[in-house]
């Protein structure tokens, strides 16, 4: 049952979800607590720094675990999925930043419970645009 369960792919991705978030955070705190970062400037620099590994390491996990079919040649991922898979994670970031989070909390919304609407908003956009623009098997 539990392999039955584990091959909807929609599952599959929120899984990788969580474990590529927490990778996330792994990834910056060593980065901060290894090179013992203090100032507010360079840990601005080492938060953009780790954002982009993990979320090349996230296109990678989501390529192989969630959506493995499909043309998988160099040219393909380098020229083609990664960068829309940076303008589907920029765009996510665009609403939630922009539109959803400064909605809601002018709405009086308490701001852990806006985060968390955020995270499921921000999850279906990134579902839908992976599936469908990112990784679409033509």
């Amino acid at each position: 049952m539990l392999t039955k369960i584990l091959q909807k792919q929609i599952i599959r991705f929120f899984i990788c979800g969580f474990f590529t978030a927490a990778f996330n955070i792994l990834i910056i705190t060593f980065v901060i607590e290894f090179l013992n970062i203090e100032k507010p400037i360079f840990r601005n620099i080492a938060n953009l720094i780790t954002i982009e590994i993990s979320l090349l390491f996230s296109f990678v996990v989501y390529r192989n675990w969630v959506w493995s079919k499909g043309n998988w040649t160099l040219q393909e991922v380098l020229w083609r999925q990664i960068p829309l898979y940076h303008l589907s994670c920029a765009s996510i970031v665009a609403t939630r930043s922009l539109i959803l989070f400064p909605v809601l909390d002018w709405l009086g919304i308490n701001y852990s419970i806006n985060t968390l609407l955020g995270i499921l908003v921000g999850s279906i956009i990134n579902y839908f645009m992976s599936n469908r623009l990112v990784f679409n098997e033509k």
